[in-house]
């Protein structure tokens, strides 16, 4: 079995103030932020992690929040410590909390964590838990939560890290205490192996992954910038993918003009037949099931898609506004990139950006503008991959005009490199400026195909694409399953007007074998078997898994370019 498996919007996009304070010059000095962290072994296995805290004289009043942490982030859970499971001390003794949650946002809800009295001196803080409880029928989803894996543990601080409030820089330093470990036992943060320094909001600590326990590393050099780490043996071969997605990582390092920055990407098991990944700050993490099942296009463009997160971004606007060109320049670049590098051949390439054409074209949330698209993002799976089709089309769209028109941009990549380069040097760059340099190279007439893209009108990329490419009408009837794919082992959010819903799939219905969904998504004419359990009785449905035809163009290769193409 496979199930269609899914990217997860980067949190990594939370991030961007803590990321730009590792470089910024902080005003004040930075307040010290000890961290400790300890796994606590259990027979053969890693029972728990354990969080200690040094906190230099807080000076917390009563009332105030001493710690913050996610009860649950885009439908993920978390530890959602008690006040009773964080022990504190400062130099009066023990220190109560109190919990009190935040009202809770579209992306989730936090808990702040009150100090009963006012702190007294330096400030001990001690907390622990257990990994996640996941089995098969668990629902896949961003990789945050904290998971055992053979040897070891994996997951994000957002699932078991309570820490100080505020965005202000600290000075971080983590250590392991790996001594109740077998020999060869690492500790691995997104910043480094093993102890670390570094300058930055506490907010880093959250949004970066942990892995503890005995790994496989590619490549051992430790001075090498990229390093891919796994626990358990996967059924791919993750030698292989670890080097090129290395050869990958250096070649986009210095088209983006950023050849020193280190980037760490783990991989981790599920126990159910689904995979994705997160990206977060300068590393990635990503699931495979039980016979190597990542997304449909596989592990390394998924890898690739998330190392294209860590450079191209817009400023200023919410995340609903610029996740075109987040989610769009990853798409775009994770290919295009590829494809220089020599990751991928042109076939492959082409095949490529034909399924991401097919993504936006069949998405039944298209016509979305991008604030209705966002205000879906953590409600329906589908309405998140809008900024991902629709920046894609726009980028392949605006490279076709730049290459026979624009004026001083001879391509997209001068743009994207221009808004980096404005960015480091302290310049603000967001959708404003964007729709500005487009209207520079293009005309006015570039601001208008802008606001039409905005408003979710339809996309046709003009010809050559790529340079390369003809466009031609390639109407289709889109996949539609008609429940919930993040989901195989039973079926969950059954869509009433859906062939599987016709054919007689019932909400509840306990999934126990299926077609390969990358088989019955990759062919218009092949159909879904599946093999359910209801009321303790087996039953058998077959269906074709496809929704109303729809408009759509797809890239096409033209002989007249073919001597010359070169994307």
């Amino acid at each position: 079995m496979t199930a269609r498996t899914s990217r997860w919007l980067p949190l990594a996009l939370l991030l961007i103030p803590a990321c730009a304070a590792l470089a910024a010059e902080p005003s004040a000095a930075p307040v010290p932020l000890e961290v400790v962290l300890t796994p606590k072994p259990d027979a053969d296995r890693i029972g728990a992690l354990q969080v200690h805290l040094h906190l230099p004289a807080p000076k917390v009043g009563a009332g105030a929040a001493l710690l913050r942490m996610p009860v649950e982030l885009v439908s993920t859970p978390t530890a959602a410590y008690s006040a009773e499971q964080i022990q504190v001390r400062d130099a009066r003794g023990a220190l109560p909390l109190r919990a009190v949650d935040e009202a809770p946002d579209p992306s989730g809800k936090y808990r702040n964590y009150l100090a009963t009295r006012a702190s007294v001196g330096d400030v001990e803080v001690d907390y622990a838990t257990p990994p996640r409880k996941v089995d098969a029928d668990t629902r896949n989803g961003p990789l945050f939560d904290l998971r055992a894996q053979d040897g070891g543990l994996m997951g994000a601080g957002v699932y078991f890290m309570a820490l100080p409030p505020g965005e202000a820089p600290r000075q971080i330093h983590l250590r392991w205490d790996l001594g109740a470990l077998p020999a060869g036992a690492r500790g691995v943060w997104s910043v480094g192996e093993g102890e670390q320094r570094t300058t930055a909001p506490s907010d880093l600590l959250r949004f970066s992954y942990y892995a503890v326990g005995k790994m496989q590393r590619v490549p051992e050099n430790d001075d090498d910038v990229f390093h891919f780490y796994w626990m358990d043996a996967p059924p791919f071969d993750a030698q292989l993918l670890a080097q090129q997605t290395g050869q990958l990582y250096r070649y986009m390092a210095r088209f983006f003009g950023d050849d020193g920055s280190a980037y760490r990407a783990f991989a981790r098991r599920n126990p159910y037949p689904a995979g994705g990944g997160t990206g977060l700050g300068h590393s990635f993490m990503f699931g495979y099931g039980p016979q190597g099942q990542t997304i449909a296009e596989g592990p390394q463009e998924l890898l690739a898609h998330e190392m294209a997160h860590t450079w191209p971004k817009l400023d200023g606007e919410e995340h609903a506004l610029t996740a075109w060109y987040t989610e769009g320049t990853a798409e775009y670049y994770s290919l295009l990139l590829s494809l220089r590098a020599g990751v991928y051949a042109k076939d492959a390439f082409l095949q490529a950006i034909n399924y991401r054409a097919d993504g936006y074209y069949d998405n039944p949330f298209r016509a979305l503008d991008n604030t209705a698209a966002g205000e879906r993002f953590w409600k329906d799976a589908r309405a998140q991959r809008v900024p991902y089709g629709r920046g894609f089309m726009y980028l392949v769209s605006v490279d076709a005009q730049l290459r026979q028109h624009g004026r001083q941009a001879h391509s997209v990549d001068d743009l994207v490199l221009e808004v980096l380069k404005r960015q480091r040097a302290g310049e603000t760059i967001g959708v404003p400026e964007w729709r500005a340099m487009v209207v520079r190279e293009l005309g006015a007439g570039a601001g208008s195909d802008f606001d039409a893209m905005v408003a979710g009108k339809l996309i046709v990329p003009p010809a050559p694409a790529f340079g390369c490419y003809r466009v031609v009408p390639a109407p289709h009837q889109p996949f539609e399953l008609g429940f919930d794919r993040m989901r195989m082992g039973v079926v969950r959010n059954l869509l009433p007007d859906s062939a599987a819903a016709r054919a007689g799939v019932q909400e509840n219905d306990r999934i126990v074998a299926y077609t390969p969904l990358e088989q019955a998504m990759a062919d218009e004419h092949t159909r879904m078997q599946l093999t359910l359990e209801r009321d303790g009785k087996p039953l058998q449905v077959d269906y074709l898994p496809r929704s109303a035809r729809v408009d759509a163009w797809r890239f096409a290769a033209d002989p007249a370019l073919a001597a010359r193409c070169s994307p």
